[in-house]
């Protein structure tokens, strides 16, 4: 596993209490990742696969096989799966529901919605997504070609923020920018 540590960005004050860890691994057979979190404020209303989980606090993997083509994986503090598929930010194609169900999630703050938690909040959310939910690539995992970005962010929680492995030159936030991808 590599240890990888997020920034803040988009930012005019950094936020307090805000720091991501990502224990990041890839292999042929499926991608892990673990995220270590403490956010001042988490938020997490969601329930149902393909959510707007952005909203909430949600970790982020957005990942490439070099194609041109890449897969967002956007995942709420309880373990609520946005999955999509394409070239860049419209047009993307959902996962089905059945494939989705492949990734194993676990996060310490549970599986259920509970809202707003309004102070500082530390927990561990796990991700584990198996060959075969890339469907797009023939059900493999190429790590030799891999490259993509992780990310953190919680657009619409009492405490906004965004946060990146790999800086994205952009006035705005905006994950949806492969050509800010490096190799993971």
């Amino acid at each position: 596993m590599t240890l990888y540590v997020l920034k803040q960005v988009w930012a005019q004050k950094p936020l307090e209490n805000l720091e991501v860890f990502c224990d990041f691994n890839a292999s042929p057979e499926e991608i892990s990742a673990v995220f270590h979190i403490t956010e001042p404020s988490v938020k997490a209303e969601y329930s149902k696969t393909n959510s707007k989980v952005w909203e909430e606090s949600c970790s982020e993997l957005f990942l490439s096989f070099g194609s041109g083509f890449y897969y967002n994986f956007e995942i709420s503090c309880i373990g609520c799966i946005l999955a999509e598929y394409g070239r860049e930010r419209f047009n993307r194609e959902l996962l089905k529901q059945e494939v989705v169900e492949n990734i194993k999630v676990s996060s310490t703050l549970g599986d259920k919605p509970f809202g707003i938690r309004n102070e500082k909040t530390t927990y561990e959310l796990s991700v584990k997504i198996p060959k075969e939910v890339f469907v797009f690539d023939g059900g493999r995992i190429d790590t030799m070609s891999l490259i993509g970005n992780i990310y953190k962010c919680a657009d619409k929680s009492p405490t906004p923020h965004y946060m990146t492995l790999f800086e994205i030159e952009t006035e705005k936030p905006d994950f949806h920018r492969p050509e800010f991808f490096k190799k993971l």
